[in-house]
């Protein structure tokens, strides 16, 4: 629910992302990210850069030897962190969502640590960062060839999602692409093909989907499907294939059938897209920065950007 609005500036590139979280720490004090397993030498350089610009300030939890040394090697200094020494991956994860859970922290970075660890530990009951609803995964990336951001959900999170989560899936995405002011995102949902066909039964989900936003029942945005990836995002292949569509060529949102798909799509993209990626988890208290362990920094640096501003999003419209 929003209680109130003011205008969010349009964000059309991985760069107008990193703007946003800048100007965000400008007029206050920057946000705080709690990192779980922060001793590894791409997460050091997003969080040292994410200090530098006034993004972020980190609260680092791992080896702390490796992490001060580390910290200096990319120009930093170790006095400019909260660094604490943790002897596990589990005690770093539960480190860091304590001090979430107590108000010391705005956003949490996944570090050199498995996803499970840290969601377990974030997502336990005695720290109560558990919102209600689904939690799910939004990769945002930035395309060379296409005009604007796209997101893709959901590649990190829920593995074969039934269709009452695609529509929780669906409201998180549209959050993060409301936070970075799209006031309407256009949601496709993707199959192998642009019609409802028995053999697919993915297709029947997609329209029944595209429904219920007609009427309203999934809110803020405009969605469309079944629709192939093609017809999706190149408005050549909507013409040859006769779709009159509002979302058609000109998509925000890739909603997937599967974890295995929107993963692969997502890092296919980075690999042979020349794609930057920036990813965040919306369903705990907090946003979760989380991208591959063997992402770049920028990557990461880009996800700790991401995730102040939907944090910074949700505060202002004071969303639920």
């Amino acid at each position: 629910m929003s209680l109130r609005k003011e205008a969010v500036p349009l964000i059309k590139s991985m760069d107008d992302i990193l703007n946003r979280a800048r100007e965000i720490g400008g007029s206050g004090e920057p946000s705080r990210v709690a990192v779980a397993a922060a001793h590894d030498d791409a997460v050091i350089e997003a969080v040292v850069n994410s200090c530098r610009e006034g993004i972020a300030v980190g609260i680092l939890f791992g080896d702390a030897v490796r992490i001060n040394e580390m910290i200096e090697k990319h120009g930093g200094r170790p006095g400019d962190f909260t660094v604490v020494d943790t002897a596990s991956d589990e005690a770093a994860a539960e480190g860091a969502a304590a001090v979430t859970s107590q108000g010391q922290a705005d956003v949490v970075l996944k570090g050199i640590l498995k996803t499970s660890t840290l969601l377990k530990n974030i997502l336990s009951k005695k720290f109560n960062l558990r919102r209600k609803g689904l939690l799910s995964h939004t990769a945002v990336l930035s395309p060379r060839n296409y005009p604007k951001l796209l997101a893709v959900t959901d590649g990190g999170m829920v593995i074969k999602p039934n269709f009452e989560q695609k529509v929780e899936i669906i409201k998180n995405a549209v959050l993060v692409g409301r936070s970075i002011g799209i006031e309407r995102p256009r949601v496709a949902v993707i199959t192998p093909i642009d019609h409802v066909v028995k053999e697919f039964p993915e297709t029947f989900e997609a329209a029944a989907l595209s429904k219920m936003a007609l009427r309203g029942q999934i809110k803020n945005c405009i969605i469309d499907g079944p629709m192939s990836f093609d017809t999706a995002v190149w408005p050549t292949a909507a013409e040859y294939q006769d779709i009159v569509s509002e979302v058609a060529g000109r998509t925000d949102i890739v909603l997937t059938s599967s974890i295995e798909e929107g993963n692969i799509l997502a890092k296919s993209l980075v690999q042979f897209g020349d794609t930057s990626f920036a990813g965040v988890i919306i369903g705990a208290n907090v946003p979760i920065a989380l991208v591959s362990r063997s992402d770049s920094a920028f990557n990461k640096l880009a996800s700790i950007a991401l995730a102040v501003v939907v944090a910074h999003f949700i505060k202002k419209r004071r969303v639920r």
